[in-house]
């Protein structure tokens, strides 16, 4: 699958919010596109918002994780754009990984600015991901998917 496919960005000038969507398994490639991507439009911005969006990561009907190797690359980013970021919420696809993000935040120093959520309602857990970043919409998160 085309990273294009699988991983969708989005700035929200505005609110200061970089958004991201990732809609399947990431290869280490893929996620060294997605960390410059990510480097890249953090340097345009100044204490920016990160909402992340992980809801869509399943196959098979169950959740998917990110591969070690994956994890990696993300724990690397984190330590990187930390004093960037003032917050970062990351909607999850289970109770599994909202344990990898929180493990993974732990791990880079991140996780003074990051709250994970998980619901079995994917309503509201986006709309407490809303609240603890202090916006009412996003325009890439609100958008329909089709995974």
């Amino acid at each position: 699958m085309a990273f294009e496919d699988v991983f969708k960005y989005h700035i929200d000038r505005t609110n200061h919010v970089l958004s991201w969507q990732v809609l399947d398994s990431l290869t280490v490639e893929d996620a060294t596109e997605a960390s410059k991507l990510v480097k890249s439009s953090l340097s345009t911005m100044s204490g920016a918002k990160l909402l992340v969006d992980n809801r869509f990561m399943i196959k098979n009907g169950r959740p998917i994780v990110f591969s070690p190797e994956v994890n990696a690359i993300w724990e690397q980013l984190q330590g990187g754009i930390l004093p960037q970021v003032s917050q970062c919420a990351v909607l999850c696809s289970g109770a599994i990984m909202k344990m990898q993000m929180d493990r993974i935040a732990r791990a880079s120093g991140f996780i003074d600015v990051l709250q994970s959520f998980w619901n079995d309602d994917p309503s509201v857990m986006k709309k407490e991901a809303y609240v603890f970043l202090g916006i009412s919409s996003n325009e890439l998160i609100d958008r329909p998917v089709s995974v």
